[in-house]
């Protein structure tokens, strides 16, 4: 049979715009899913998986089920048919969130097996939604093919990601040079949202209590400080009211102007603990006993005392 010649993956809605625009031949698949928040299961089979995805989105976000599936599960059944094309390019950012769906991604066309699999990658601070028609034809002209055995070490990467026991991630990142230039930054960003050996608080956290602390008096002023000082998560304005929510009222008040806690400024000060709430950094569970936690001295992750 014939093969189709491309299938262009753009990271996100925002995307769409600006690829329309320069009027690259092929078909269009959107990935809607922020797999770098919430559980990422690998263990799980693929149906678990999704539900698990499913029902993460609408606890954090307030999506429903039928929003899911037609915006994100409708895509991802999409990728059953990618051996069909000659050529996928998958047009990604160099932040967290985008670099953690093209792992997904990529060990995912692993196993369809299309000719050909390259990746679109601007330097940053260039973001695909922000670039002109132009620059992205020339992106697509620089763009990097994968070898199988480069898709065999993202598979191998995916697997640790989405697995129960990080230090293994963090061993891999330490011993093995990555396929692809942006990962090993993106990855290491997420390592360092792991509770901090000294007062329970992730990297993410404690920015926006900083914030708070330095006089941010609104949810608006403290993700616009995050956006400039931490544009490597890739966090938008979903994620940072999420991440922030889990901080109050504990750490933070809920109402405006923000102001912290008695018990957050003694967080910030270093005489006192936070206990982190339950949640998920890919396949790792994450509570008040968790088994790891990150030693910003040594700037590593390390086994919990």
């Amino acid at each position: 049979m014939k093969k189709l010649p491309t299938l262009h993956i753009l990271n996100g809605d925002a995307s769409v715009t600006a690829f329309s625009a320069a009027a690259i031949p092929g078909q269009v698949l959107v990935w809607r899913e922020v797999l770098s928040e919430g559980p990422a299961l690998g263990s799980l089979p693929e149906d678990e998986f999704w539900q698990k995805r499913q029902q993460y989105i609408a606890d954090a976000y307030g999506e429903d089920a039928d929003t899911y599936r037609q915006k994100v599960l409708s895509e991802v059944h999409k990728l059953e048919g990618a051996g069909a094309f000659f050529e996928v390019v998958l047009w990604f950012d160099v932040d967290l969130m985008c670099q953690v769906n093209l792992i997904y991604l990529l060990q995912r066309l692993q196993q369809n097996k299309p000719t050909t699999v390259s990746v679109c990658t601007p330097p940053a601070p260039k973001q695909i939604a922000r670039m002109e028609p132009g620059e992205l034809q020339q992106l697509l002209e620089e763009r990097r093919p994968l070898s199988e055995e480069q898709l065999q070490q993202v598979k191998e990467l995916w697997d640790l990601y989405a697995g129960p026991h990080p230090l293994k991630l963090q061993l891999y990142l330490q011993q093995m040079p990555l396929p692809l230039p942006h990962m090993e930054a993106a990855l290491r960003l997420h390592l360092n949202r792991f509770p901090n050996c000294a007062d329970g608080l992730s990297q993410p956290e404690r920015a926006l209590l900083q914030f708070i602390q330095e006089g941010a008096k609104s949810i608006e002023d403290v993700m616009r400080k995050f956006w400039q000082q931490d544009p490597g998560y890739g966090y938008g304005d979903v994620q940072l009211k999420h991440l922030l929510a889990r901080l109050q009222p504990d750490l933070a008040q809920t109402t405006e102007p923000l102001k912290l806690s008695f018990f957050g400024e003694r967080v910030l000060e270093g005489y006192a603990s936070f206990t982190p709430k339950l949640h998920w950094l890919g396949g790792a569970e994450v509570n008040g006993s968790s088994n790891f936690c990150f030693d910003s001295d040594r700037e590593r992750l390390r086994e919990s005392s």
